[in-house]
């Protein structure tokens, strides 16, 4: 008699899949990494491997077409052969590849055998949409159309076209993947890693097992941020639920949090860093700096408050004014102030207000937004279309000078840390040298915003000019879901190191 509960061959399977798919999302996307030059043999011969399978049934029409001259086969199996070998040509290249990357999250064969993995670009799970399409539209699609019309001629120039693009992108990614925001991740780490040297520096933060969360967050907002949504309290009970045992709170240009946070620590049994988060500019740039260890009641902080979320309304205004002018449509601003904690206005604010407005349904301007398949989408294209830098809504607001912030932070006595340092090495080694001349006494290198070789890259920065490094996940909440407490990318040796600073700088300031 057959035991009860018995799972099928086809039930395992399933379970298998979804469990690795979850495994994947919950902590191996940490340790995956976007192709480089490293893996780009794995890549090549992964694409090969793909195309290969493909059109496996041509390659059966050949050998049938062998057997046929060599006299083994009759002639007047031709005609059939052709008519099987077109409707396996057919089922081959639009359900083989496409089908098991879809059951297996992005995994065909030749991507497994090389441990690759079709992810989007946070390298997170890409939609079941997305994989279908790219296997659909950017393979057998086209490969169909240009086999009918131009033979194989065409379908070869076309794998050419998108081998060459692969070749000069940094990524390695085809055509298909710029349109869908598909990535290419390596869940290995190749041999060629050894003799790369800038592989080479990033290996203590992309190991082979899964990267633990760290114990050390020290980038965290609450809501005394504008875009915050928890207040100090829930984040030290997150803080602690998820085991951290050191935590800041860099509140956009404001340091109310650390005076409530202070009083938390104990209750909670977490170590408190102050900090705090500040705008300013140099030159053409708009820096962040990190402040810890600031005295937060020294007056010039409230003072510092005041003045952004001055210059923060006069630009909610002007970018509201500047939307109407631009097309005719009248913004709400009080409805937009009313219970605005922080009289700021975004663009997406805007945009959403105007969409969501039933008196402008027949609004011609806004048809375009409308048909997007998502509220979200249709925010997202209406704040690039007119409210991102050099769109005619962009209403700049000028920061304090990055020299001044630098000196309240020291003067207060605090550490000054360069926050989104990234955008400052792509200015150029001399910007950012110059940059951190100007008195950056460390970087933060691990967070999950970047990928693995931007913090190898940032990690030997941080050596070369002696600057000590931090990790935070730049959390806010809810509304930036893909950002979860603790997750800094942050390799254990690189936390004790941080850690030791941390608790030095703690003792020397007793």
């Amino acid at each position: 008699m057959e035991a009860q509960g018995h799972l099928s061959k086809q039930q395992i399977a399933r379970v298998y899949r979804k469990e690795a798919s979850h495994s994947y999302q919950q902590e191996g996307y940490k340790s995956a990494l976007f192709v480089s030059n490293a893996f780009l043999l794995e890549r090549i011969f992964a694409f090969a491997f793909d195309t290969c399978i493909m059109f496996l049934p041509i390659l059966l029409w050949e050998l049938c077409m062998l057997l046929i001259f060599l006299g083994l086969f009759p002639i007047g199996f031709l005609e059939p052969l052709q008519i099987v070998t077109f409707i396996m040509i057919v089922i081959s290249m639009f359900t083989f590849n496409a089908l098991l990357s879809v059951k297996s999250g992005g995994q065909t064969l030749g991507k497994y055998f090389y441990d690759l993995k079709v992810v989007n670009k946070r390298r997170k799970e890409a939609a079941v949409i997305k994989l279908m399409a790219r296997e659909v539209i950017g393979f057998s699609l086209p490969a169909f159309v240009l086999m009918l019309f131009f033979n194989m001629m065409g379908v070869v120039l076309y794998w050419a076209a998108n081998f060459v693009f692969m070749l000069i992108h940094p990524r390695h990614i085809l055509f298909i993947d710029l349109l869908l925001g598909t990535r290419i991740v390596v869940l290995r780490e190749p041999a060629a890693q050894k003799n790369e040297e800038i592989v080479r520096q990033s290996q203590p933060i992309q190991p082979s097992a899964f990267v633990p969360k760290t114990t050390i967050d020290l980038h965290l907002h609450s809501n005394f941020s504008d875009d915050g949504q928890y207040n100090v309290e829930e984040l030290f009970q997150l803080a602690a639920g998820n085991g951290l045992r050191m935590i800041s709170i860099c509140d956009h240009n404001s340091v109310k949090a650390n005076l409530i946070a202070q009083r938390m620590a104990e209750l909670y049994h977490v170590t408190y860093i102050a900090g705090a988060e500040f705008d300013c500019r140099y030159r053409h740039m708009h820096l962040r700096i990190l402040g810890y260890f600031i005295d937060s009641a020294n007056d010039i902080f409230a003072h510092l408050e005041n003045e952004s979320l001055k210059r923060e309304r006069n630009a909610s205004l002007r970018r509201a004014e500047a939307f109407r002018e631009h097309t005719g449509i009248a913004v709400d601003v009080a409805a937009l102030l009313e219970k605005n904690r922080y009289q700021n206005i975004s663009g997406a604010m805007i945009a959403k207000q105007v969409l969501e407005n039933p008196a402008l349904s027949d609004e011609v301007l806004l048809r375009p937004y409308r048909i997007q398949p998502t509220q979200k989408a249709a925010i997202h294209a209406l704040v690039q279309d007119y409210f991102r830098k050099g769109a005619p809504c962009y209403v700049e607001v000028h920061h304090p000078k990055v020299e001044d912030i630098l000196d309240i932070i020291h003067l207060s006595g605090g550490v000054a840390v360069l926050s989104c340092a990234k955008s400052i090495w792509e200015e150029g080694t001399s910007f950012f040298e110059e940059v951190i001349g100007l008195g950056i006494e460390g970087i933060e290198v691990f967070t999950p915003r970047y990928d693995a070789q931007d913090m190898a890259i940032l990690l030997k920065a941080a050596k070369e000019h002696q600057l000590f490094v931090t990790c935070g996940s730049d959390f806010h909440g809810p509304n930036k879901s893909e950002i979860r407490i603790g997750e800094t990318n942050c390799p254990k040796e690189a936390e004790k190191i941080i850690s030791e600073f941390m608790r030095e700088f703690i003792h020397n300031q007793e």
